[in-house]
């Protein structure tokens, strides 16, 4: 039962992804602590990432401007480590409100946020601990890179071109870690196995879509499903 229900997750949060192009830890994450313990959401969400933005990789033609992608990749280093002592030591409940949380206020910053950021050294350091910490602590790592990236103003495909690189290279870190720390399982990444396929299809149905209906409408639903999912974890883990 469980796995079917990771599998409706993932193929929701992957078509949302595939419409708007963004969303898809802030919807899936959430939800699937609702159902599955911790340790497993991350670890497959780990697994579904490493295969997802490596196939992006791939198809986004465009140069990686490892300019960019090194230092936020080098500063992620530090924060993993970290984000993997916290896995552990807190409980699953507080882990569904710290997660449905960060899902709300991304959304609002997403929704609301019109800013520009100078390309510093240290913004860089910043966003890339903080995504390297939220990596391996919830698996939705992409809030502050999205936003360092977006307040820069990058071209389309530079900007999704530099996003998949970075997740690429943490995630294969990740699983690494995961695997040092005796956090990873074949029971807890068959979760993530399985739902490839779906992966997949729900993001080339999204990209379907996207050409056909009006981008601001499905952006508004995106955001209002990220909220409610995050709404729902912090009240289950309350409860």
């Amino acid at each position: 039962m469980e796995a079917f229900l990771f599998i409706i997750t993932i193929t929701l949060a992957c078509f949302l992804q595939g419409v708007v192009g963004f969303g898809f830890a802030l919807v899936a994450t959430p939800l699937a602590l609702i159902y599955l313990e911790k340790e497993t959401v991350v670890s497959s969400m780990l697994v579904i990432s490493v295969v997802l933005n490596g196939f992006l990789t791939k198809k986004i033609k465009k140069p990686v401007n490892f300019k960019q992608v090194i230092p936020l990749f080098l500063a992620s280093l530090v924060g993993m480590p970290v984000g993997i002592w916290i896995l552990k030591a807190i409980p699953i409940n507080l882990m569904k409100v710290l997660v449905g949380s960060l899902a709300i206020i991304s959304t609002v910053i997403l929704y609301f946020g019109k800013f520009r950021l100078p390309p510093k050294n240290f913004l860089t350091a910043i966003a890339g601990f903080a995504s390297g910490f939220l990596q391996t602590s919830t698996s939705m790592s992409g809030p502050p890179v999205v936003l360092l990236l977006a307040g820069q103003k990058l071209p389309k495909k530079e900007f999704r071109k530099t996003l998949v690189s970075f997740f690429f290279l943490m995630g294969i870190v990740s699983i690494s870690l995961f695997f040092v720390s005796q956090i990873i399982t074949l029971e807890r990444v068959s979760f993530g196995l399985i739902s490839i396929p779906f992966v997949f299809l729900a993001g080339f149905l999204g990209d379907k879509v996207a050409t056909r209906v009006p981008q601001k409408v499905f952006r508004f639903l995106a955001l209002g499903v990220v909220s409610l999912s995050g709404l729902y974890s912090i009240f289950s883990g309350l409860m």
